[in-house]
């Protein structure tokens, strides 16, 4: 399949490499940073362009790894009649399938469910996907793509897609903020962040084999309240993470009850 990848950020850069080595070819890598599509475009052996009416139509499908903002923006100067219905795919999870009707009558999500870093390598076969699309052809193209690089594919639709998505933003860019507290609480006493490893891999595993309301410790669902003032007085001179503390405790205690 000959592909176009709109986009060259942290999705485009894991998702255009998976593909290209499954055998897909790729005719061009837009970025509105140069650089940034040329170093992508370099490894997929495609042209780099870095405004929207250079992208060609012709392509069997146009993989849009973009910003929610950025993609009708860059839509609407890609796309125009002569265009005749190209084949979109969007890759975010907070947007519906109808985003890129406006465009096309052949339109589909290819959703990756992860969180990704420059810097890290992701075993791409276990990656989930999820797939949605206008009609059953263009559905079962979709699928086909995700299973050349990925053995976790499944159809979702539209609404259930926001809602994996604001669950993942609960679990994972939540949670990734909180660690940033906790390092900094530990950095004020010249402590290492190191230290929270052990625990934060076991948090993470037990839920596994656990509820999360099973896995759940601490002062709060305890309501030690004992604990929880000695915690709140260490904090005193942060506002912010007194009410920041004060609110997930009491959300804490009251799923316990």
């Amino acid at each position: 399949m000959l592909i176009t990848l709109i986009g060259a950020g942290r999705v485009a850069n894991h998702l255009g490499p998976a593909l290209h080595k499954a055998g897909h070819r790729f005719g061009q890598v837009f970025s509105r940073t140069m650089a940034h599509a040329s170093d992508l475009a370099m490894v997929l052996g495609a042209e780099a362009v870095d405004v929207p009416s250079a992208i060609k139509p012709g392509a069997d499908l146009y993989l849009c790894a973009l910003s929610d903002d950025a993609l009708t923006t860059v839509l609407n100067d890609m796309v125009s009649p002569q265009w005749n219905h190209p084949l979109l795919v969007h890759t975010a999870g907070s947007l519906p399938l109808s985003v890129l009707t406006p465009y096309t009558n052949r339109a589909g999500v290819l959703y990756p469910l992860q969180t990704f870093s420059p810097a890290r390598q992701l075993d791409m076969a276990t990656l989930p996907l999820f797939v949605e699309a206008t009609d059953d052809t263009t559905l079962q193209l979709i699928n086909t793509l995700a299973t050349d690089i990925s053995r976790v594919v499944k159809p979702l639709a539209s609404e259930e897609r926001l809602t994996l998505h604001l669950a993942a933003v609960f679990a994972c860019n939540f949670v990734n903020h909180l660690y940033g507290v906790a390092g900094s609480l530990l950095e004020e006493r010249g402590l290492e962040f190191s230290l929270l490893l052990p625990l934060i891999d076991e948090t993470a595993s037990k839920v596994h084999s656990l509820t999360p309301r099973e896995a759940q410790t601490g002062p709060a669902v305890r309501n030690d309240q004992r604990v929880i003032t000695k915690h709140l007085q260490a904090l005193s001179q942060h506002p912010e993470r007194v009410a920041l503390y004060q609110l997930l405790s009491e959300h804490i205690h009251q799923q316990s009850l």
